[in-house]
């Protein structure tokens, strides 16, 4: 904390010391206020309006109190016009995208970037991903990108090379492994390792559940 407390924070930094990125399967993006306070909103874009898109969106808004939807991008001019319909619902007072910032087509993702946010959402479909995930460290965003990461292997380690690079250049990077992130699950984790249930042999895990364990005891 007390590197968070005396960095000198500028809006695109604020959250290069990032902790809890996402909890419950929401995102929870750190305050956008660290070191010197700053009035200015911060700018989300998000490039896939799907339903995860969306909902991605939505989560980022509900997160702090001083960040705005600033421009969207897809293939698909009615999947876009529905997307921020339904976040406009929810949200309306925490978006601000004019028609100039509301991109479609394949080329929309850099159109998103190059429109003046702070923030990239990634959510389209995973075989863009990579690509998109580089164009975005390029430009110095801070990124949120959904699993899957990508779809073959030369993607993947696209998407590793561009972390390494996110690290370098001081960009926070959240991926959508939100179990990961999940106070619960990560101590049932420790548990497995550290503690007696090291004897369990099987886990059956489900959405919305830790699962069943079954343990077992040897005579040796």
């Amino acid at each position: 904390m007390k590197d968070i407390e005396t960095q000198k924070t500028n809006r695109r930094s604020f959250i290069k010391a990032s902790g809890k990125a996402v909890a419950a399967g929401g995102l929870a993006f750190p305050s956008v206020t660290f070191g010197k306070p700053d009035s200015r909103k911060l700018k989300i874009g998000f490039i896939g309006c799907g339903g995860r898109g969306t909902g991605a969106a939505t989560q980022a808004l509900t997160a702090d109190s001083n960040v705005e939807l600033w421009a969207m991008g897809d293939v698909s001019q009615d999947r876009l016009d529905r997307s921020l319909k339904s976040v406009k619902a929810s949200h309306g007072n925490k978006v601000n995208i004019e028609e100039q910032r509301k991109f479609v087509g394949l080329d929309s993702y850099s159109k998103v970037l190059d429109s003046g946010i702070d923030l990239a959402i990634l959510t389209t479909p995973p075989g863009f991903r990579p690509q998109h995930f580089k164009a975005a460290v390029d430009a110095g965003m801070h990124v949120f990108l959904e699993k899957p990461m990508a779809t073959d292997a030369p993607g993947l380690r696209s998407v590793m090379e561009s972390a390494e690079l996110a690290k370098k250049k001081g960009l926070s990077v959240v991926a959508g492994f939100c179990w990961r992130y999940h106070e619960a699950r990560r101590e049932f984790y420790n548990c497995l390792l550290y503690s007696s249930y090291a004897a369990a042999h099987s886990i059956l895990g489900h959405l919305g559940g830790l699962g069943v364990l079954e343990k077992h005891t040897t005579t040796d």
